[in-house]
């Protein structure tokens, strides 16, 4: 297949991407966890697994979130409901039912607090990108490649986010700390291949195959360790970095090695 039309690709999955996360912003539907749209949490231990299914039909009253993580031992039981609703009759609720939790614990975060953690992790966010895409461009000094690389990096959060969105996995701190990291590895295995197609000699296609080889070793290595994480860990925010690395290095290969691989070889035949 010509190169110019797989780059095509990414391309339209970015400009899709951009659109529902646009429409998910404007329509307020984005999914987010307690802690960035507030609420209240009840974390609980219990000695056997509880169907999410039937708690959820027992707390249908208070509109409750379920979720449960396996442990060593034990299984944890996270319950999030509105803040206006008192903790102790979601508790009762559940006695009444059968389930008398010794081990627990209760968060409570306001709305407006949840909001203002939201646009503190968004504009770290924003700086990071800016301050990222200020260094690429100081080291490269070339306008179109710095700007591919840049571009990449852009790409594989707005898709890592949205294919998020899409699994079920909600924004919250965790995420934004995941996609923090997503940064330093899209900008990594990108500086490598850019680095090498521009300041190396040899045959163009040469070079990248080699920076291919060395970029699929590191992405292979970290998806590997991720994957382990994700299998053993009984931390549901662990679970939540996990998975969102893991999904944003996968979209990571189809960007760093369809996307920037296509826009460098389109600029280095006008340059030529």
């Amino acid at each position: 297949m010509n190169y110019k039309k797989l780059t095509m690709l990414p391309v339209v999955l970015l400009v899709i991407c951009m659109i529902y996360l646009l429409f998910l912003i404007a329509t307020n539907d984005l999914a987010l966890d307690i802690d960035l749209k507030g609420g209240t949490q009840i974390i609980a231990e219990y000695d056997r697994q509880i169907s999410e299914t039937e708690l959820k039909n027992i707390l249908k009253q208070y509109d409750a979130n379920i979720r449960t993580a396996r442990g060593v031992t034990t299984y944890t039981i996270f319950i999030e409901f509105d803040a206006s609703i008192n903790s102790e009759d979601v508790l009762k609720t559940l006695k009444q039912n059968g389930y008398d939790f010794k081990d627990y614990s209760v968060q409570t975060i306001g709305p407006s607090l949840g909001e203002a953690f939201l646009q503190q992790a968004v504009f770290v966010l924003l700086l990071s990108f800016v301050f990222m895409a200020f260094t690429v461009f100081f080291i490269f000094k070339v306008p179109l490649p710095s700007f591919y690389l840049v571009l990449n990096v852009f790409a594989d959060l707005v898709e890592t986010l949205v294919f998020s969105q899409i699994l079920g996995i909600k924004l919250s701190l965790a995420t934004f700390a995941a996609l923090l990291v997503l940064i330093g590895y899209s900008v990594d295995d990108n500086i490598l291949l850019t680095s090498r197609v521009l300041k190396s000699e040899g045959n163009l296609e040469e070079k990248i195959k080699s920076s291919f080889k060395t970029g699929i070793t590191m992405i292979g290595t970290a998806l590997v360790a991720l994957l382990a994480l994700f299998i053993i860990s009984a931390s549901v925010v662990i679970d939540q970095i996990a998975s969102v690395l893991v999904i944003g290095l996968l979209i990571d290969l189809l960007n760093s090695w369809v996307l920037n691989v296509g826009l460098l070889k389109w600029y280095l035949e006008r340059r030529k």
